[in-house]
């Protein structure tokens, strides 16, 4: 493809063989070729500027990224990483590890990460009612109805023997969750609600998702609530089975979104734009590969790399985590998990959504991407 820069040059060129071909005279004979050009006759005029230098590329900015290793969570993050759009932005990542989200905020809050990806908790709602403005930014893995990405898993033993049918089999059972006050335990407790139980009839354990999947491997565990990859894994292992969809029981929720710390939203707005971008490029790359096949290798391979689930099988058996394709976090399922962790006694200050989402940056790159289209 030809540069910019060629373009007044070439648009000379072209003005003159138009000239030629259209000015008086007999055209050439069909039979006599025209003469090979000389070097001379391509030589450029001495006196021609030289051609500009190309654009150096914009120097990368480090980030520093709080997350859970190897969750699907990342997946349109791992895209853009592999398919060079951060580069393109001029971001580049430093990962740190946690081994769950609850525990990523105070690191974010006090700006020592720039950005986490995590679940809604009740630390994020009470460091906003502080003033510590850490801000929702976007959607990171959603949950629409009828989807079974993530959810209440099931030992097969215990599902098998008819001992676990409905979800008022679960009283006195073994249930692990990632924390007290965070997304995994409001969906326990919403789906116990469901049936007339609440928290106090199970067992409540806090386990990161790795030990979810050894617990209910050894049987130490009999049902917990699982995001993808670790589901996926529970399940090709024979040791549990799909037992409540994530989006059956909470309808449309964030079973993760990405957070921005107040330095990085506010002191680099733009480096925060340019990921933005970058991030929701990647979300449409993989959700057309999820919704419509196209490029589905590519992106399985790029899963595969990131991921650290290496069986491809698992990639046709287990449903692909969903992703607004324009990156947008849903307003109102932020502010019932508010209300929530509030009638828990988790949240005492309860905050306006304007203080919580900060929507400039998924706007950013909504319009210079254009709006999704299949």
């Amino acid at each position: 493809m030809l540069s910019r820069r060629a373009a007044p040059g070439l648009i000379g060129a072209l003005a003159l063989l138009l000239a030629a071909c259209t000015a008086g005279g007999s055209p050439p004979a069909a039979s006599r070729p025209a003469a090979p050009p000389t070097a001379a006759s391509t030589a450029a005029p001495a006196d021609a500027p030289a051609a500009p230098a190309p654009a150096a590329p914009p120097a990368l900015l480090q980030v520093k990224m709080a997350a859970v290793p190897n969750s699907l969570s990342h997946s349109g993050r791992y895209v853009a990483m592999e398919r060079g759009y951060f580069r393109d932005e001029g971001i580049d990542f430093e990962e740190v590890p946690f081994d769950t989200s609850a525990k990523m905020l105070p690191a974010l809050a006090a700006g020592q990460v720039d950005m986490a990806v995590g679940g809604m908790s009740a630390g994020l709602f009470n460091a906003i009612a502080q003033g510590i403005p850490v801000r929702i930014v976007m959607d990171s893995t959603s949950a629409p109805p009828g989807d079974s990405a993530g959810g209440l898993l099931a030992r097969k033993d215990l599902v098998d023997s008819g001992q676990l049918r409905d979800v008022r089999d679960l009283r006195g059972m073994r249930v692990g969750i990632t924390s007290k006050g965070q997304s995994t335990e409001w969906l326990l407790a919403t789906a116990l609600s469901q049936v007339g139980l609440s928290l106090a009839d199970v067992e409540v354990n806090e386990l990161a998702y790795p030990d979810m999947v050894i617990g209910l491997a050894n049987r130490n565990t009999d049902v917990a609530v699982l995001i993808e990859p670790f589901g996926a894994q529970a399940v090709s292992q024979g040791s549990a089975v799909r037992f409540k969809d994530w989006g059956d029981v909470l309808p449309n929720d964030h079973m993760a979104m990405v957070m921005y710390s107040a330095a990085f939203a506010q002191e680099q707005t733009d480096a925060g734009r340019r990921y933005a971008k970058a991030y929701v490029r990647g979300i449409r790359d993989y959700v057309a590969a999820r919704n419509q096949g196209r490029d589905r290798e590519a992106i399985i391979a790029i899963l595969m790399k990131y991921s650290g689930l290496r069986n491809r099988e698992i990639f046709d058996q287990m449903t692909w985590i969903p992703l607004d394709p324009d990156g947008r976090v849903n307003p109102a399922t932020v502010a019932a998990a508010q209300d929530w962790f509030a009638d828990q006694g988790y949240v005492r200050t309860k905050v306006d959504m304007a203080q919580v989402l900060d929507n400039q940056f998924v706007d950013y790159a909504v319009a210079q991407l254009g709006p999704y289209r299949q």
